[in-house]
């Protein structure tokens, strides 16, 4: 398996497939990350699927806010 290299992009969107945020994270490597996405509190309470989509890779994982 290659790892593709180059330039991210993290999207957020929610259940209904609506685009809540997007942005662009640079180059990636190994390891873990932190990334903010938005301002705070512009994710009303809810469930919603992150894209992570680096070259022809994409990794999808659910986030739930809740306050």
């Amino acid at each position: 398996m290659t790892i593709p290299s180059g330039p991210a992009r993290l999207a957020v969107y929610d259940v209904s497939g609506r685009v809540m945020s997007r942005r662009e994270v640079g180059s990636l490597g190994a390891g873990r990350h932190v990334v903010t996405v938005g301002d705070s509190g512009n994710l009303a309470p809810g469930i919603y699927l992150v894209h992570l989509i680096q070259g022809e890779r994409r990794l999808v994982a659910r986030a739930v806010v809740v306050r």
